[in-house]
Formats: C-alpha cells, structure tokens, sequence
C-alpha cells in the first residue's frame, strides 16, 4: 500500500511537471506568433519619425515643416490673446520667424547634394553651415526683442513658456523645461 501511495505521488508530480513543460512550450510558441511584422511605413505627419524622413525628398520635407510651422504660430497666436494694438509687432514678428526658418533650412538643401567627401570639405561645410544658422538666429532675435516689449506680464509667461520649444518640452510625458 505504502508504495502505491509513493507511485501516485511520483506519477502526479510527473504529470504536473510536463505540463509546466507544456504551458511553457506553447507560451514560447504564442510569443512567436504573436510578434507581427513590422508595420509598412505609415503617413508622413508630424509625428512620422527619422525613418520617414528618410523616405521624404527634400521637397516634401520641406513642405512637412512648413505646415508644422503654420501650426505653431496659429497655436502660439491663440494662446497670446493678442490685443488689437499688438497685431502690427505680431505680424512683423510672424515675418521675421518665417525669414528665420527659410534661412535655417536653405543652407541645409542647397548643400544636400554637394556633399564633400574630405574631411576639411566637411569641416567647411559645417562651418558655413553655422555661420548660417548664427545669422538667422540673430535675426530672430531682433524681431523677439521688440516684439516682446509689446507684450503684458502674462503674455510674457505664456511667450516665455511656449515659443520655440523644443521636442523635449513638448507634450504630457515631459517634465518641465528646467530654469536656466
């Protein structure tokens, strides 16, 4: 009797261990089934990450940024509360910034397909290609300078706050902008 009782044991901890055996077969199994191809490339909107870029001719990126823009400066304008008096800096501002960013990404297209290959060729490049970018910088700043004066204490915090943010600043998930 006794060891009829040890066999039954022996055969349920054998049986309860193939099935451990087989429940983790057919997880592995499902884990592969369950991994799907990766999705084909989806439309180019704002969201659309380096690989789409990649994909984009210049024309199109170009034309993706622009509407960002556009975006922007109507998200930007209805979170100002513009007052009548202050259309007129609004607009030479909204000028300036379209100036700044035509500035910004015409060096980078005009240089795309005469890529140097030597390393003084490239570090030329990147040095007029900054000299670039310094210029409209500078311009913007200008044009946000006597903009700025126009604006009230709050329009000001909003301004601060919400006017070329970066990726980083956008959205719920991130913290923040730190205080410099």
């Amino acid at each position: 009797m006794m060891m009829n009782a040890r066999m039954t044991n022996n055969g349920r901890a054998r049986h309860w261990r193939q099935g451990l055996v087989a429940l983790a077969l057919i997880g592995a199994a499902g884990v592969g089934f369950a991994q799907q191809p990766p999705a084909p490339p989806g439309p180019m909107g704002p969201g659309a990450g380096s690989a789409a870029r990649q994909q984009m001719t210049p024309e199109q990126w170009r034309e993706r940024m622009q509407q960002r823009h556009e975006a922007e400066v109507k998200r930007l304008e209805g979170l100002l509360h513009l007052r009548p008096e202050q259309r007129a800096a609004w607009e030479e501002f909204v000028a300036a910034w379209d100036k700044h960013r035509e500035q910004f990404f015409s060096y980078r297209w005009d240089q795309e397909d005469q890529r140097t290959v030597t390393a003084l060729g490239r570090l030329q490049q990147r040095e007029e290609m900054l000299s670039a970018h310094l210029e409209a910088v500078r311009g913007l700043r200008e044009a946000v300078q006597k903009f700025y004066i126009q604006l009230d204490d709050a329009q000001r915090d909003v301004f601060d706050r919400e006017f070329m943010r970066t990726h980083r600043d956008k959205g719920p998930r991130h913290e923040p902008p730190k205080p410099r």
